[in-house]
């Protein structure tokens, strides 16, 4: 019902929008076998036409038949042509411009549609009453030309002058949504623009009337000014400016008003209706052409600041309203950094397009809880970001209903719902505020904690300052990790692993220890960098190192290769999850004077555990080639002696921890005793680490313990001086 009346309602304003223009062009007849010069109807009939549809055509007929029943009465004959003329022309050049474009925008490519759309139009529209008017008898068929050209050309001024302005009415509302500042008005500058028309107006009415022999030349003042508000302001205030200024020059140039003469001959008219086509036409295709082109830069800057998948702004966009945020404001600001926990999964299990789709989810959400003047980022991955207008306590309970809403949301996705949680930490600044990158440093440490404490948590940072310094000193020695590897600052040393059976091979058995200097070239112990290797997946790289470092080392001194029996490298857990590693050192053994069975590979517990699967077969791999194996640390770990069956390793490293106090703890000598009796069953050798007096010795002689390393027997030492010892073994003739 509602849409019938709308219907109507619509019909209704199209004739009586089309009946009252008609009724100002017959201001322009003299005599009823008079062609208008001026036909504003056609434009408000295509406009409406093609805004609505082409059933709204029945609307001109009907406004047709009024204006010849009350204004303008017309010989029978020519009737249906005068009726029927405008309709079907407009519905004709609706119909072309539809089929070729669909819908309509302010663009030049459109504008051009248009104007051939109501060239159509106007060729029709003169054809169909031209040849009325002859059959009518209201004019000569010699004047067939002239009426007919002055009929397009009235039809074409119509729609030039009212078909912009009123195609502009009708979508200013989508104007708007695509560009925003399409509406803003410099008021200042829109005085100064009315008053140049209006004297632009007032100057040539004085030049015409004083019977100049090019009054038409005047119309380059209103011309100039309508250019100046194509380029500076709002399409539609341009299109209604380019509109009153035509039909004010067509009232006054057509009609003869204030005394200026009325074109008589056809070229004048010609020229004249023209001229005021250009007059409407070029403002409205130079705006059109400002507009496509301020929509462009608007589409463009949208795609440079905003994340295409949320819509958030992108972390660029953000760091930098961020930056100029903390600069100029005075009041608190608190940096939240959201991380999902275990996205990755979402992505593996689900697909990439599920994971999208609960990132949009989650935007959802921010904006949910966050204000509008706060910053809202989607910083890559599963990460967000919010600079919120707030001190740390009341940026608190939205982040934490945020972590609440992600915990709760359910994402559809084909036929299973899909969930997760979140990690989030804040931090506060206070004016004078702190760099943006020593807030994002201090909440990333925050936010990475709370993931590293399980998870669906919030850390402020500050509140819980000993694991944030903790964490950010081993992210400071991960860097120093990448710096030292790529300036390779390391340092290989030796410790002697000693045989404490009888009749042992004289031979060097050792492990290779790493040392590496700082920023000031002072020699360090790498426990620290070790440790934040492997915790930000640094550990292959720096195993490959260090077994590039010593096969380079024992290449260059071909003398030490006879004297080693065994060399131990040490390798982390995310080098035996490493597959190419295997291939890597495959491959350079092969190319290594070293032979396979001189090397030893130490892996800890905690890496046995880590993926077990890939040890086995790493294990075997690298034992098919003749290298041997020691369990590192054990005792401290998670393994269990029944793992032990399942790995073919040669050497159990009795963590140094039992070894201290072997001689004073029953204890510690329970432990000892175990672990080596267990290593003899399954037909391995015991080490024993850290030993550091006599008496230690002597127990772990007594406990049959096969090798033993420590301070007791040599401190670690650079590989160079550890093969210049005078004790260290000779090359014999039958090795050479």
């Amino acid at each position: 019902m509602q849409g019938a009346l709308s219907n109507a309602s619509r019909l209704v304003l199209l004739t009586a929008l089309y009946f009252g223009s008609s009724a100002v062009a017959v201001l322009f007849l003299r005599t009823p076998a008079d062609v208008t010069l001026f036909w504003p109807a056609a434009g408000i009939g295509y406009a409406m036409v093609l805004h609505y549809g082409l059933r709204y055509a029945i609307g001109i007929l009907i406004a047709q038949c009024l204006l010849h029943l009350l204004l303008v009465p017309a010989p029978w004959a020519f009737l249906p042509f005068s009726i029927t003329s405008n309709a079907l022309a407009t519905v004709v050049a609706c119909h072309y411009v539809n089929t070729r474009k669909r819908p309509l925008q302010l663009r030049t490519e459109d504008g051009l549609l248009l104007l051939r759309g109501a060239m159509l139009l106007c060729l029709i529209s003169a054809s169909i009453g031209s040849t009325g008017m002859v059959i009518a008898g209201m004019v000569p068929l010699a004047d067939l030309p002239r009426v007919s050209l002055q009929w397009a050309l009235g039809d074409l001024l119509g729609i030039a002058a009212v078909t912009p302005s009123a195609m502009l009415l009708l979508t200013h509302k989508q104007l708007r949504r695509m560009n925003p500042d399409a509406t803003l008005l410099h008021w200042r500058e829109l005085l100064v623009l009315l008053a140049a028309v209006g004297l632009s107006l007032l100057v040539i009415l004085p030049i015409m009337r004083n019977g100049s022999l090019y009054p038409l030349s005047g119309v380059i003042l209103p011309v100039v000014v309508l250019l100046w508000s194509a380029i500076r302001f709002p399409p539609l205030f341009t299109a209604l400016a380019c509109s009153v200024t035509t039909m004010i020059l067509a009232l006054v140039l057509g009609l003869g008003l204030d005394g200026l003469q009325r074109p008589e001959t056809l070229a004048d008219t010609s020229l004249m209706m023209a001229t005021l086509v250009l007059i409407s036409v070029i403002p409205i295709l130079l705006t059109a052409s400002y507009h496509e082109r301020k929509v462009a830069m608007a589409a463009l800057h949208l795609r440079a600041t905003r994340d295409p998948l949320t819509g958030l702004l992108n972390r660029e966009a953000f760091e930098e309203q961020a930056r100029a945020l903390l600069a100029g404001d005075t009041g608190f600001l608190s940096l939240l950094y959201v991380d999902l926990d275990n996205f990755k999964l979402v992505n593996d299990a689900a697909s990439h397009a599920a994971g999208n789709e609960m990132l949009r989810h989650v935007a959802t959400l921010l904006r949910k809880e966050f204000s509008d003047d706060s910053l809202l980022a989607h910083a890559g991955g599963d990460e967000f970001m919010v600079l919120a207008r707030q001190s740390a306590a009341a940026a608190t309970p939205p982040g934490r209903r945020l972590l609440a809403a992600i915990e709760d949301m359910r994402v559809a996705w084909q036929g299973s719902n899909l969930r997760t949680t979140a990690s989030i930490g804040i931090v506060a600044s206070e004016s004078p505020h702190v760099s943006f990158d020593e807030l994002l440093s201090q909440v990333d440490t925050a936010c990475h904690e709370a993931k590293e404490l399980g998870g669906n948590r919030l850390l402020v940072a500050g509140l819980n300052a000993e694991r944030l310094d903790t964490r950010t000193r081993l992210m400071q020695n991960a860097l120093d990790v990448r710096e030292a590897l790529d300036q390779r600052r390391f340092a290989l040393w030796c410790q002697s692993v000693v045989d404490l059976r009888a009749g042992a091979d004289d031979r060097s058995h050792f492990e290779v220890l790493l040392r590496w200097h700082n920023g000031d070239g002072q020699l360090r112990p790498p426990a620290n960098l070790i440790a934040a290797a492997e915790r930000f997946r640094l550990g292959p790289r720096l195993d490959r190192y260090v077994l590039s470092a010593v096969l380079e080392w024992l290449e260059a001194h071909p003398h030490a290769l006879p004297a080693i029996r065994q060399c131990n490298l040490n390798l982390g857990a995310a080098t035996l999850a490493d597959d190419e590693f295997a291939d890597f050192l495959a491959s350079r053994l092969q190319r290594s004077s070293l032979r396979p069975a001189q090397l030893c590979l130490e892996i800890t517990e905690t890496s046995v555990v880590h993926d077990l699967g890939r040890t086995r077969r790493f294990i075997q791999r690298m034992r098919e080639m003749g290298c041997r194996f020691a369990l590192d640390d054990f005792g401290t770990g998670f393994c269990s002696f029944s793992y032990l069956r399942d790995l073919q390793v040669d050497y159990l490293k009795i963590d140094g921890s039992f070894v201290r106090d072997v001689d004073q703890s029953p204890l510690s000598e329970a432990v000892v005793r175990s672990i080596t009796e267990i290593a003899h069953l399954l037909g391995m050798r015991a080490v024993a680490e850290h030993v550091e007096n006599e008496a230690q010795l002597a127990t772990l002689r007594a406990l049959r313990v096969d090798y033993a390393q420590g301070f007791l027997f040599q401190p670690p030492i650079p590989i160079d001086a550890f093969f210049a010892r005078p004790d260290a073994p000779a090359e014999s003739p039958a090795q050479a």
